[in-house]
Formats: structure tokens, sequence, C-alpha cells
């Protein structure tokens, strides 16, 4: 996947530089990514600018680094995040703002070599514990952006943006081995509170969804 990424990307890049077209631009985010632990991410994108109002950036993410954990393997992680802008000025130049709608679907997977998941319908009150599972968990986000792209040069841009909305995850355990269900109870007092994991939920799992952070673009 990583190597396919690749390729189209660079094939990308190979047309716009021989495009004669200023409507193109391409685009690089620093990115972190939970496929299930946190990894940094490579995240190109490219940016086709309909007219001096509207444009289409779209993203592509994938982790970087090896999986140095013993409670799971065969990590599979790729999302894609088209966003639909509209750049309240018309000018290229200076400080400027925009709104925007973005929507994500990333395909992430795993084997999870023993620990516990909820069952959707009794998650208050029942757990599975195994010895091993293969977690499908492909998550689906909307959100509302805001962003500022700030000029560096002539075709460099620095974009800080945010974005609120909501999310989606789907996740199912297959291949469940040594099953054992049992009682569970959330303990009452807590001097931090603990993380619930969405993936810890055997079913469809709805969250707030916030993003925020920098990216680089380089218009041609």
């Amino acid at each position: 996947m990583k190597k396919l990424l690749l390729f189209a990307f660079l094939l990308t890049i190979s047309f716009l530089l021989r495009a004669q077209d200023s409507k193109w631009s391409v685009s690089f985010t620093p990115a972190i990514v939970q496929s299930p632990d946190f990894h940094y991410a490579v995240q190109p994108g490219v940016e086709y600018e309909f007219n001096n109002r509207l444009s289409l950036l779209t993203e592509f993410a994938v982790p970087v680094g090896k999986n140095n954990q013993l409670n799971y393997s065969n990590s599979k992680y790729f999302r894609i995040k088209p966003e639909l802008r509209y750049n309240l000025s018309p000018s290229k130049r200076g400080i400027r703002t925009y709104v925007g709608l973005q929507a994500s679907y990333t395909f992430r997977s795993w084997q999870n070599n023993g620990g516990t998941y909820f069952d959707k319908s009794v998650y208050s009150d029942s757990a599975t514990r195994y010895d091993g599972a293969k977690i499908n968990s492909p998550i689906f986000t909307w959100s509302f952006q805001f962003g500022t792209p700030m000029s560096l040069g002539r075709n460099l841009d620095m974009d800080i943006f945010m974005g609120l909305g909501m999310r989606m995850i789907f996740t199912n355990y297959t291949d469940v081995q040594n099953a054992v269900k049992g009682a569970y109870s959330t303990p009452t007092c807590r001097m931090l509170p603990a993380i619930n994991y969405a993936y810890g939920i055997d079913g469809t799992v709805n969250r707030f969804h916030s993003n925020f952070g920098v990216r680089f673009l380089y218009r041609f």
C-alpha cells in the first residue's frame, strides 16, 4: 500500500510539473495516526482550484516506522481525506481565510494478541476476554473547517487550520480465540480519567471529532 501511494503521488507530481495551469498545488501535512497505537504519518496531498474562490484538496496518509509493541501485529492503515474549500478572499497573497467541508475514510486493521472488548448491546456490564483476534476498525469523519493560509514566498504557503465535526468508528472482531464472557464494572472513583478507545467496542461508535494543525502548500 505504501509503495502504491508513493507511486501515485510521484505520478501526480510528474503530471503537475508538465502542466502549464497554475490551478494545481501539492501539500504536505505533519500528522499522527492511531493504528492502534499512535504513529507519525506521511500525509501528502493535491489541491485543484476550480476558480479564485472554490478548491478541492485531497490528502492521503500512511504511518511510518515499525511497530515495537508485542500485543498486536500485522497492522494496516490508509486514510484518504477530501476537503472542499471556499476562500473568503480571492487574493493569493498575504494572510487569507477559508471555510470548508472535510470528510475522511480510514481503513485500519490489526491482529491483537489478547485483550478485552465490549459488546455494544451490553457494554455497561459485560466484557469478553480473549487470547487473540483480528480487529477491523474503519473510521468515517466529517467536519467543518476553518483555515488561514499565509504566504511564505511566491509559490509557498503555510496553512494553519482547525475543524469540528463527528466521527463514526465501525469495529468488528473476528477469529476470536478462547473467548470468555464475564462481568465488568467501571470504578466509581478515579484519580485520573481513563481513555476508553472506540475500537474496544465490537460495534459502531459515534464520537465528537476535532482536528487542527499546519500544512505546507506549493503552488505551480
